[in-house]
């Protein structure tokens, strides 16, 4: 809810709890929408849009990418997170099939496993991809999916457009994952995770338990520092985390002020 929150707020409704929506949601939903929303630092004590709330209303992705979006003049990491934003943006990025062909082309996939977790491994296939000519034949030979990089290309191109709007610069971290990971931190620091000893994480918000999904490149493997930060969550017969990255936790203590809970 927190982006057609941001969209309302943008067009001068404020008090939600009036609107008459076509299809109501529940006052909870709402009110943790607003609640994180303040946190982030997009809506004020007033209930009306901050500077960068009114910023980042105008982006066309949800709350979380666009707070990376604005951090990654902070952290000097425009170029990769611009990439990633657009990656994380679409579904289905690589095609793995069934049987003996599948086998194969999870060895093509990992080719592009970055051992800090898939964020940084759809920026490896993205990059992969420009270099060697974003030709379908190069797609089907690695196990990707040549419409999803196509679409990737196009929802980067116009997310640069507002990147060079708002002067935000589009410069390289070079390399460094570590500035990287902390600057996608600053915009899924709820999303945080720890690892249990059964294989599965704890959320720091709430305490549930979470599995990773089998796309994962977390998905055998335990974080180093046993801490993840996850893009999305999908509620099957489990509840099961989406595009996971390895963290450490110190770096949640940058927005800690924001937790209800600071344990």
């Amino acid at each position: 809810m927190t982006t057609p929150i941001l969209q309302l707020k943008s067009l001068g409704i404020d008090n939600l709890m009036k609107f008459e929506w076509v299809s109501a949601p529940p006052a909870e939903i709402i009110l943790r929408a607003l609640e994180g929303l303040v946190s982030a630092g997009m809506i004020g004590e007033d209930g009306r849009l901050t500077a960068i709330g009114k910023d980042v209303a105008e982006c066309p992705v949800e709350v979380g990418i666009a707070r990376m979006l604005f951090s990654s003049k902070e952290h000097k990491c425009g170029e990769e997170i611009l990439t990633i934003a657009a990656m994380t943006s679409i579904q289905d990025v690589f095609i793995i099939p069934d049987g003996g062909p599948g086998a194969l082309a999870e060895l093509e996939r990992r080719k592009f496993t970055a051992e800090e977790g898939d964020h940084l491994t759809l920026l490896n296939a993205y990059n992969a991809f420009t270099r060697y000519g974003r030709s379908s034949g190069w797609c089907k030979s690695h196990a990707l999916s040549f419409r999803a990089m196509s679409r990737a290309v196009s929802i980067r191109s116009q997310l640069k457009k507002y990147m060079q709007r708002f002067n935000l610069p589009v410069e390289s971290c070079e390399g460094d994952a570590k500035r990287l990971r902390r600057c996608l931190v600053s915009g899924y620091w709820r999303n945080g995770a720890r690892w249990v000893a059964d294989g599965t994480y704890r959320s720091v918000r709430g305490n549930r338990t979470l599995h990773v999904h089998p796309t994962s490149v977390l998905f055998t493997r335990k974080p180093r520092s046993g801490w993840v930060i996850f893009h999305e969550m999908e509620e099957t017969k489990k509840t099961q985390i989406r595009i996971i990255t390895e963290i450490e936790p110190d770096w949640l203590l940058d927005h800690s002020h924001k937790f209800d809970n600071k344990r």
